[in-house]
């Protein structure tokens, strides 16, 4: 492409494409909070519709650790907003599938993600009839 005056250069045309598209990027990355939050780790495939209907609490344990085992991804279901976040890291949350705890990380709002930096475990999971 020429250099002349009616015509822009592919930098030029390169650096307003830059310009135009920065600032959406800009919001993902300023919403994540270091955050405090109760709730439970859960596997995505099935935790993902009991939230829709409005079922927070905790998922039957032995199911989501055969999901978590088979590659689903980890979740943390926020008890105070009852929204779903995928966890980032799932390390830190191996055997505490279902366990009511208190999660301590980065969440991400604009990602739907969290990082999970601790987690303290306020109850130990115990199979009820009728928990799914």
């Amino acid at each position: 492409m020429s250099r002349g005056r009616g015509r822009p250069t592919f930098a030029r045309a390169g650096l307003v494409v830059l310009m135009l598209l920065g600032p959406r990027v800009v919001p993902a990355q300023s919403a994540a909070e270091a955050v405090s939050r109760k709730g439970w780790f859960a596997d995505e495939k099935c935790s993902t519709q009991r939230v829709q209907n409005g079922r927070t609490g905790p998922p039957g344990q032995a199911c989501t650790q055969e999901c978590i085992r088979k590659g689903v991804k980890v979740v943390f279901i926020d008890e105070q907003t009852g929204k779903l976040y995928r966890v980032d890291n799932p390390k830190p949350t191996r055997g505490l599938e279902s366990d009511y705890v208190e999660m301590s990380g980065t969440l991400n709002a604009g990602t739907k993600t969290v990082h999970v930096d601790s987690v303290r475990v306020l109850e130990k999971y115990v199979a009820k009839c009728g928990v799914e």
